[in-house]
């Protein structure tokens, strides 16, 4: 009886044994999926031999994707993959440029293609590698290399489009259009555009004879934007930035200005995807022409006017952090100033529990385009014509505590 109990004893613990490290070889690579504007769903259902779990503090692998736009109107993505626990000294880098000619599935295809290559480093040491191949597709391999780009880095957009709604007593219309040319290489940036809006809003009402009032508000406005930027090395550039518009809103009957910039960026510029602390420095000098007779009484006059902008932005493993702060006078009178602070911040507190929030206020001195004479109840309560004011405010606090099961593979489309 002791030798069936020790035989039946041995057995099991070989099934343990066996049980133990099958479960070993089968454990699944575990991922933090950090992205903001992504297609989450689409990821999960695509990509189904890793198990997605809701904190990056039980992940094995933290997946940071960003995203820019680049000189042709693409999207560059960029895939930084983290390694943590048992590959926290194996990081990688990955870049999928998607060329503005794609389609939102094509898109999101190609994201998900280069996800999975970078994902293979990882889940080599896991049972998932068993079940995975490589398919080598050179049908539409093109040399772009050897080809002369005829149009020689330039990228031109047309765009127009309409908003409109309506019920009985009022109706609103809006158009605009555009048009834009742009070259962007390692050495030069190019961006010209100009725009065009057009907004009527009709009320109509009875007067206490019952005759039918019909009020109609127009606003129009226009502008040209062009920008020259030179690559001096990769913490300086150097540009100039032309523009000229009009806006009836604004008192704005023409405008036009010249501003030489000059930029310097703490991190290189190469690490954008990472962070980025900034500062451009650049003097307007600008002829306006109003519509009417200002609050200073100006019919036209010529501004001079030194901007300072910084640009701060990190997108690291612990959240996002982003901040712009524009400061502006103009040299005939340094009271006429103006200073904007937009800061934002998401990140993770500890483990389940996010905190967000984002403010902005400005200190505004410099409205030299306000017209004289009063502002009537329906331009104010429409916004149709600019209004006077020392500051503007706004901002918003959040925070997100979750808990529960680690995992987030499921996706369910239903309702």
């Amino acid at each position: 009886m002791s030798l069936i109990r020790f035989i039946a004893g041995a057995f099991f613990f070989l099934l343990l044994l066996i049980s133990s490290s099958s479960a070993q070889q089968t454990e699944t690579l575990r991922v933090f999926l950090d992205c903001n504007r992504c297609d989450r769903s689409y990821i999960r259902q695509e990509i189904h031999f890793v198990d997605y779990v809701r904190d990056k503090e039980d992940a094995d692998l933290h997946l940071i994707i960003t995203r820019q736009r680049t000189g042709s109107g693409g999207i560059e993505y960029t895939l930084r993959f983290i390694g943590r626990s048992a590959f926290s000294d194996k990081d990688n880098r990955l870049i999928y440029v998607s060329p503005n000619s794609d389609t939102q599935d094509e898109e999101r295809i190609g994201l998900v293609r280069y996800i999975k290559i970078g994902l293979i480093p990882y889940v080599s040491g896991t049972s998932a590698i068993d079940n995975l191949d490589i398919i080598y597709d050179d049908t539409d391999l093109v040399q772009t290399s050897s080809e002369e780009d005829k149009w020689n880095n330039w990228v031109f957009e047309l765009d127009g489009r309409s908003f409109f709604d309506g019920e009985e007593n009022q109706k609103s219309l809006f158009l605009s259009g555009g048009v834009s040319a742009d070259r962007v290489t390692e050495d030069w940036k190019i961006n010209l555009g100009y725009d065009y809006d057009y907004n009527k809003r009709t009320f109509t009402d009875e007067d206490s004879l019952g005759n039918e009032i019909t009020d109609i508000f127009i606003t129009r406005g226009q502008r040209f934007d062009g920008r020259l930027v030179k690559s001096i090395s990769n913490h300086w550039s150097a540009g100039v930035f032309t523009e000229a518009f009009s806006s009836s809103r604004n008192n704005i009957d023409i405008s036009g200005q010249v501003s030489p910039a000059l930029e310097y960026n703490i991190f290189p510029y190469s690490e954008y995807a990472e962070h980025e602390i900034s500062f451009l420095f650049l003097v307007s000098t600008a002829f306006y022409s109003y519509d009417e007779t200002t609050i200073y009484n100006k019919d036209a006059e010529v501004l001079i006017k030194p901007q300072l902008r910084s640009r701060l932005d990190f997108t690291q493993p612990w959240g996002e952090i982003e901040g712009r702060l524009n400061i502006s006078t103009y040299i005939h009178d340094f009271s006429k100033n103006r200073v904007d602070l937009r800061l934002e911040f998401d990140f993770r507190v500890f483990r389940g529990l996010d905190f967000s929030i984002d403010g902005r206020y400005s200190l505004i001195n410099d409205q030299l385009s306000i017209p004289k004479g009063d502002i009537s109840n329906a331009e104010q309560l429409l916004n149709l014509r600019q209004q006077l004011t020392s500051y503007s405010y706004g901002g918003s606090i959040g925070i997100e505590y979750s808990f529960g099961s680690i995992y987030n593979n499921v996706v369910n489309p239903r309702f």
